[in-house]
């Protein structure tokens, strides 16, 4: 398994360097009692990360040391995810779905106490809180985005499969789907309504042009009747619902329930989707209005309701085409915008909360579900290298990206933000657990887009199932190791996909170049070429294509 000397050499010292980090003395944590169990737990996780630059690696640790700023008990000594920044509290859009999500591949016991704490607090009606603060939860709109049961699933799934906790999130969430059904359905069209721009976390949208920001008397069951466009039928919250009755049929069968009436409500919701909120022409999802008029403001809705599991592999591609990758609409210097960058109301200001035009680190970590959902690696690869160009020269971890210049907006200690560069790191050149069984394994470094080009290397770590593995990328190859012994090495530019013991089950083409080259095993070498985003199973030491979508191009 010789790539040559100079291969070799930097490997090694990559690889001593990472060996070498002691992750608790690279953390600065308050005294606060529960911290120390905290970090120990992050610790426990076996992430460490090191680079050629130590910039990069500087902003990983600050990352780390954050993340562990945002958890902190509300409302119970039992500490919780915080939204952060000028966010006091945790958010079901956000910190309690999409956040916790992330959360739960470094400390997985606080992602399933953010998730069950808006359980413990749902009304008796069956709504749940839309955020928990220090003065406790509130219910005054519903504020729905990243659909829970998809995160309380994937949390399950990579964190032991605890049955209780799965059935009572399932209850408390089949509740919750009973509450929008009959209050969030005034047109009875199938569909879900929003009735405030707060509904969707969509602060100061032209989609909410002339729409309060909160419900009727701040009543979570009503809307303005002397508004002239409400109640809209809303895209995202009706993809929310959707995708929710598919994970609940997951878990339905899970529990030796009967899955059927979950799917059947599914197919119902996509229906009313397609019907009420689907332009044809357009290829785009609106809000319906009152008027029954299409509102033709192009958001990031596209990609709420594709992250929520919406069309087929040939849909999203034309989504990718016309719209997320056209630098026209989404598909900024640093994308992906919250408003189309054509729409003549688009603003790129930054400085606040803003859903108008600014890059949203919230949009950015809904993002790769929807990508990898349609085996679209390397065009999420596309959003990976900017934004952590942007994240590896910020010094604050901040709400919102200008689209135009990358620097840093909004507020500061941002979960999201923070959450993202991990989670980023972890997809590009680190070694992720899937909710599958699999671990990834990327051979790809951060990408130097500003200035003059440099050729990055990184080294990362991770503990699975007691076995610890490494993932040394250097400029030109990747090398694995599983408790302390090689594992494989393996040419720049694919993604190795194992099981959680570390045995190779196949790989991805993750470059936008066709990449022919030796797997190197203790078994043997294997030769393969994989195009980009082309996935090959091993099987009988001979790989098999399993997966080739082809490459979406940028458009303009």
């Amino acid at each position: 398994m010789d790539f040559g000397a100079d291969s070799h050499t930097q490997s090694s010292s990559l690889l001593n360097k990472l060996r070498a980090i002691d992750v608790t003395q690279r953390i600065t944590a308050d005294n606060n009692p529960w911290e120390a169990a905290i970090l120990a737990e992050f610790a426990r996780s076996g992430v460490a990360f090191t680079a050629s630059s130590p910039a990069m690696e500087s902003r990983f640790y600050d990352a780390v040391t954050e993340l562990i700023a945002c958890i902190k008990p509300t409302g119970s000594e039992q500490p919780i995810l915080h939204e952060g920044g000028i966010y006091h509290g945790c958010w079901l859009e956000s910190t309690g779905t999409i956040n916790a999500e992330l959360l739960s591949r470094f400390v997985p016991s606080i992602a399933a106490a953010t998730f069950a704490v808006f359980a413990e607090h749902q009304r008796e009606d069956g709504l749940l809180p839309y955020k928990l603060t220090p003065n406790g939860p509130v219910f005054s709109q519903i504020q729905l985005v990243s659909p829970l049961a998809r995160s309380v699933w994937t949390h399950y799934s990579l964190n032991g499969r605890d049955k209780a906790y799965l059935a009572k999130m399932y209850r408390s969430m089949a509740a919750y789907d009973a509450w929008l059904a009959e209050w969030r359905d005034t047109r009875k069209t199938g569909a879900v309504e929003a009735f405030c721009a707060f509904d969707t976390g969509h602060d100061l949208s032209a989609r909410f042009w002339h729409v309060p920001d909160s419900p009727f008397n701040n009543d979570t069951k009503a809307y303005n009747p002397d508004n002239p466009v409400l109640p809209f039928i809303a895209p995202d919250l009706t993809a929310n619902v959707a995708c929710q009755r598919l994970y609940l049929a997951r878990m339905a069968e899970e529990l030796g329930e009967d899955p059927a009436p979950w799917r059947a409500r599914a197919e119902q919701s996509i229906g009313a989707l397609f019907e009420q909120c689907f332009h044809a022409e357009d290829g785009f999802f609106y809000d319906r209005d009152r008027n029954s008029q299409h509102v033709r403001v192009q958001s990031d809705v596209l990609l709420r309701v594709l992250a929520c599991e919406v069309g087929d592999d040939a849909f999203f591609a034309e989504a990718l085409s016309r719209y997320l990758l056209n630098t026209r609409k989404f598909f900024a210097k640093y994308p992906l915008t919250s408003i189309a960058l054509d729409d003549p109301r688009f603003d790129p200001a930054y400085d606040y909360n803003s859903w108008c035009g600014p890059t949203n680190f919230l949009t950015l970590i809904r993002t790769p579900h929807a990508f990898e959902h349609h085996h679209r690696h390397v065009e999420l690869t596309w959003i990976l290298y900017p934004t952590l160009s942007a994240q590896f020269r910020s010094t604050r971890f901040a709400q919102t990206l200008h689209p135009f210049t990358g620097r840093e907006g909004f507020t500061e200690a941002y979960s999201p933000s923070i959450l993202c560069l991990l989670d980023f790191v972890e997809r590009l050149s680190g070694i992720q657990p899937r909710p599958d069984g699999a671990l990834w394994f990327t051979g790809l470094v951060p990408y130097q887009i500003e200035h003059r080009d440099v050729a990055h290397e990184t080294a990362y770590a991770r503990t699975v199932d007691g076995h610890h593995f490494e993932l040394v990328n250097t400029r030109t190859h990747s090398t694995a190791y599983r408790d302390g012994e090689v594992l494989f090495r393996a040419p720049k530019g694919v993604r190795i996909i194992t099981d959680r013991t570390g045995t190779i089950a196949g790989l991805i083409g993750i470059s936008v170049n066709t990449i022919t080259g030796t797997l190197h095993t203790s078994d043997g070498a294997i030769d393969f070429t994989a195009a980009a985003n082309e996935q090959l199973h091993l099987e009988n030491g001979a790989f098999t294509r399993l997966h080739n979508p082809g490459l979406v191009h940028p458009t303009y």
